[in-house]
C-alpha cells in the first residue's frame, strides 16, 4: 500500500506534495502542542484539585452557615419569647401568692368571728330557752290584749254610732250629726263643728285604746275642737280649729285635713288602705268595722306599711298655703 502512495505521490506535481508536506507538519506539531496543553491542563488541574475542593466545601459551609446563623436567631428570639413567658408566670404566680395569704388570713379571721358567732349562739339558745317558757304566756296575753281592744272599739261605735245617710251617697252622720267629705259650703256651721267635735273625741279614744301616738294631736271640747300641727313648716300659730265660725276658712280646711291624716295612720297601723282621705266617716267607719270584725291579734300591726293613695285639698286650702308657706313640700299637701 506504501507503494502505492508512493506511486501516486510521484505522480502529483512537485509543489503541491511540498504543501501537503507543510499542512502535515502542521498538523503533527499542532497534535503535539494540543497534547502539550492538555498534559499542562491536567497538571494544572491536578495541582488545583484540593483548591477547588476547599472552595466547593467554603460555599458549602457558608450555606450551612448562613442557615445555622438563622436558626440561631430563630431560637434566641424563642428563648426571649420564654424568657419573657416564664417573667409574666412568675408575677401571676407572685400575685397568686398573694392573694392566697389574704385568703388565708381572712380564713383565719373568719374562723375566729365563726367560733365566736357559734359561742354566741350557744348562749342565745340558753337565753331563748329561757325565754320560750315565757312566749307562750306573752302570747296568750297579747291575744287577751287584742280581743280587749275589739271590744273598746265596739263599744265606742256604740257611743257614737256612725249611720249612713240614705239620700245621699257616702253620705254618713255621727250620733245623728251630719258630717260632710271635706266639703262643708252651705252647711250649718254649728252642726259641722258639733259632728267634727265627736269624731275628734272619737279619733283621740281610738289612738288611746290601740296604743298608737298621733301625729297631730287633738283637743276635743266638742263643737270648739282644736289639733295641733307640729310638723308642717308654717309661720302662723300651729293649733288650727276644727269648727268654722268665726275664724279664717283655710284654718279650719286645714284642720280637717289633719284630723284626715290622723284617721290615715289610724288605718296605716293596722294594714288598711285609705281609698280617698277626703271621708272623713266613711274611713272611719270602715276603720271600726275592721277591727271589730277582725279575728286575729294585731301582733301583724308591728309590720306596719304605707300604701299611698290619691287625695287633695280644696283648691282654696292650696292656695292658701301656698301663700303662707316659704318652702313647703308638696307631699304634705297631697298624697298621690
Amino acid at each position: 500500500m506504501v507503494g502505492g502512495q508512493q506511486s501516486k505521490l510521484n505522480r502529483v506535481p512537485s509543489p503541491q506534495v511540498s504543501r501537503l508536506n507543510n499542512i502535515e507538519n502542521c498538523l503533527i506539531d499542532m497534535q503535539t502542542s494540543r497534547d502539550e496543553i492538555m498534559t499542562e491542563i491536567g497538571q494544572i488541574l491536578e495541582r488545583e484539585k484540593t483548591k477547588l475542593v476547599l472552595q466547593r466545601e467554603k460555599s458549602s459551609s457558608s450555606l450551612s452557615l448562613s442557615r445555622y446563623r438563622a436558626e440561631i436567631a430563630d431560637q434566641r428570639n424563642a428563648l426571649d419569647e420564654d424568657r419573657q413567658r416564664i417573667i409574666s408566670l412568675r408575677e401571676n404566680i407572685r400575685s397568686r401568692r398573694t392573694a392566697l395569704e389574704d385568703a388565708k388570713r381572712r380564713y383565719q379571721t373568719e374562723n375566729e368571728y365563726l367560733e365566736e358567732s357559734q359561742k354566741i349562739l350557744e348562749r342565745d339558745r340558753v337565753v331563748l330557752n329561757r325565754v320560750d317558757v315565757n312566749s307562750e304566756a306573752l302570747y296568750i296575753t297579747s291575744s287577751k290584749l287584742y280581743v280587749r281592744q275589739r271590744e273598746l272599739v265596739t263599744d265606742l261605735l256604740t257611743i257614737y254610732p256612725i249611720e249612713p245617710i240614705q239620700s245621699e251617697t257616702l253620705s254618713f252622720k255621727i250620733l245623728g250629726v251630719s258630717l260632710p267629705n271635706s266639703v262643708f259650703t252651705g252647711c250649718n256651721e254649728e252642726l259641722v263643728g258639733t259632728a267634727l267635735g265627736f269624731t275628734c273625741h272619737l279619733i283621740q279614744m281610738l289612738s288611746y285604746y290601740l296604743g298608737v301616738p298621733l301625729k297631730f294631736p287633738m283637743t276635743p271640747m266638742s263643737s270648739r275642737s282644736l289639733i295641733h300641727d307640729p310638723i308642717s313648716p308654717l309661720s302662723i300659730p300651729r293649733q288650727f280649729p276644727l269648727y268654722s265660725k268665726g275664724v279664717d276658712r283655710f284654718r279650719f280646711e286645714w284642720a280637717v285635713f289633719l284630723l284626715n291624716k290622723n284617721i290615715e295612720q289610724l288605718m296605716n297601723s293596722q294594714g288598711l288602705v285609705v281609698a280617698d282621705l277626703r271621708h272623713t266617716l266613711p274611713n272611719l267607719k270602715y276603720f271600726i268595722l275592721s277591727m271589730a270584725t277582725s279575728t286575729s291579734p294585731s301582733q301583724a300591726s308591728h309590720l306596719r306599711k304605707f300604701i299611698p293613695h290619691n287625695c287633695t285639698l280644696p283648691h282654696t286650702t292650696n292656695n292658701s298655703i301656698q301663700n303662707i308657706q316659704n318652702n313647703s313640700n308638696d307631699n304634705s299637701l297631697s298624697c298621690s
